[in-house]
């Protein structure tokens, strides 16, 4: 039986040597059973921040406000051993980059074993038969010469899908795919998109979608959220966000894609003043008013539940 996961007031900020950094910002949602969540937005919007968050995998450095409810356990109160059992039992994670996640100097087939060996030892055959199955099932025509290479002797596309068989090693409740086609090329994108249709058709539709690929994020997702500097500013299903989208800077994005007509988003607008507490848009935002500079929109409900943090619509 699967879990909600739901976030209330949550933030995450970094101490530094200059100062507290603000990375997540009250975010207030619900990622639900049954369905993928994209999170779209430019890079430095807060998008794999608010993932690592939820599994707790941030630096020492990070503090985290607000509540994470996984079912009914507060993930922010559990400890680390306790957090360690339900990092890839119940929430798994497959990174954005499989070259640093991949130990270049073990075995494939050992580190698959010991994803699951580590939760249940003394299963290393099942473990083998398990990351044997998932290796034929996401294109892997010869599993057991492959689990014998290091991951310096696959190709990018092969080590993608080996961080995919990874994360499914112990059958989670929830997949957190962290910007899974960052950086690659054309061919590899329609590879890793293959890959996760399959996960969604066969081992969970409960997944958390961290891009910055829109069209990715079309094709897999039910429900959007869009970020910017740590706030989500719209929220709701895919069709609503993506075909009618309602806050200037979700307008500003689907603008930009090719198909579109590339156009950028745009440098802050002259004559505007830097700001501390108004909306985190205000710089760029070709509707934004005076009132946009002085104080900080709330979110505000549309229709089919969608949500907005823009004064455009109270």
């Amino acid at each position: 039986m699967g879990k909600e996961i739901k976030v209330c007031e949550f933030g995450v900020t970094f101490h530094t040597a200059h100062g507290p950094v603000s990375a997540v910002r009250d975010v207030n949602t619900v990622f639900r059973e049954g369905e993928v969540t994209g999170l779209i937005g430019e890079s430095g919007s807060g998008k794999s921040v608010l993932g690592m968050a939820i599994l707790q995998l941030l630096p020492a450095n990070a503090r985290i406000e607000g509540s994470c409810l996984y079912g009914d356990t507060e993930l922010t109160a559990l400890s680390e051993k306790e957090m360690e059992q339900i990092r890839g039992n119940e929430i798994a994670l497959i990174p954005q980059n499989p070259v640093e996640s991949l130990n270049p100097v073990l075995r494939i087939g050992r580190q698959l074993t010991e994803a699951m060996t580590i939760h249940a030892p003394g299963k290393k055959a099942e473990a083998k038969q398990r990351y044997q199955d998932l290796m034929s099932r996401l294109g892997f025509s010869r599993p057991e010469l492959v689990s014998r290479q290091y991951s310096f002797q696959l190709s990018g596309g092969m080590n993608q899908r080996m961080i995919a068989v990874l994360g499914l090693m112990n059958r989670p409740v929830w997949m957190i795919a962290d910007e899974p086609t960052k950086g690659l090329d054309a061919i590899l994108r329609r590879q890793v998109y293959e890959v996760l249709q399959e996960i969604t058709m066969r081992d969970t539709r409960n997944m958390i979608l961290i891009t910055h690929d829109v069209a990715l994020a079309r094709k897999l997702s039910q429900k959007i959220l869009v970020l910017y500097q740590g706030e989500i500013l719209e929220q709701g299903t895919v069709a609503d966000v993506l075909d009618h989208p309602a806050h200037p800077y979700t307008r500003g994005l689907i603008g930009s894609l090719p198909k579109n007509g590339m156009k950028p988003i745009g440098q802050p607008l002259k004559g505007r003043e830097d700001i501390t507490g108004g909306c985190v848009f205000y710089l760029r935002c070709p509707q934004a008013t005076k009132r946009c500079r002085q104080e900080h929109p709330r979110e505000s409900g549309l229709e089919n539940g969608r949500k907005v943090r823009c004064f455009l619509y109270e």
